[in-house]
């Protein structure tokens, strides 16, 4: 449990209104991550709010129940937007649109209405890499872009964003350089047989910055009561 401390601790400081970047590669770290996080908002008492896009929640879901872990994520709020599986106490849907600037309106519109008594929280955001896939011109690009830009220094949430690198590379307009420019913090998780290595690339906190934290499979299992591979 030390060590799980020792990551509560680096999410302390994450400030308010930032929006943080994780890059991994395919693992199964953003399982643990959210596991991590969600355990967090218990312990602090900080509501999650999770961007459920096109079912990516399931499929996290799943994955842990392979490691024995059981998460009814029911005190997460989920924002849905594609897919039809309802995992988590799901507080509002938005209707997926293949057009991106129809769907940057309904979203703005459910998350503002779905969390307007909602402060100081952690929002996940997963699958916005499947989002990326419906963009067509780099007009479309830039202007979804701006809208995730807009949500920098919104002192509701720390925001994490969690991307799949193999995936985002191979979509016509990738969403990584920009997105790196615009988070206030990048965070690169590097998976070996055993552990990952979280790398922090970019932040704010000069303590953390360049730093490099390696965390065990084996921690993780114990702290979540999974089994063992």
């Amino acid at each position: 449990m030390e060590q799980l401390e020792e990551l509560f601790r680096i999410v302390d400081m994450v400030q308010s209104g930032e929006s943080v970047l994780v890059k991994y590669h395919p693992s199964y770290a953003p399982e643990f991550l959210v596991l991590l996080l969600m355990e967090y908002g218990r312990k602090r008492d900080v509501p999650i709010v999770i961007d459920d896009n096109f079912d990516s929640l399931h499929v996290i879901q799943k994955h842990l129940r392979f490691w024995g872990i059981e998460e009814d994520f029911n005190d997460a709020l989920v924002v849905k937007s594609g897919g039809r599986i309802n995992v988590g106490n799901v507080i509002a849907s938005v209707e997926f649109s293949s057009e991106p600037l129809v769907y940057i309106k309904k979203y703005e519109e459910t998350m503002k209405n779905a969390l307007a008594e909602i402060n100081d929280s952690i929002n996940i955001v997963l699958g916005l890499e499947r989002l990326f896939a419906f963009i067509n011109s780099p007009r479309e690009y830039y202007l979804f872009i701006t809208e995730l830009q807009k949500m920098l220094g919104n002192t509701k949430r720390k925001a994490a964003y969690l991307m799949n690198t193999e995936v985002a590379s191979t979509l016509e307009f990738n969403p990584l350089p920009e997105l790196e420019y615009i988070a206030s913090t990048v965070v690169e998780i590097t998976p070996t047989p055993v552990s990952a290595k979280v790398t922090f690339l970019k932040t704010p906190v000069r303590e953390l910055l360049g730093r490099e934290y390696e965390v065990s499979l084996e921690v993780m299992l114990d702290a979540f009561h999974g089994k063992g591979p």
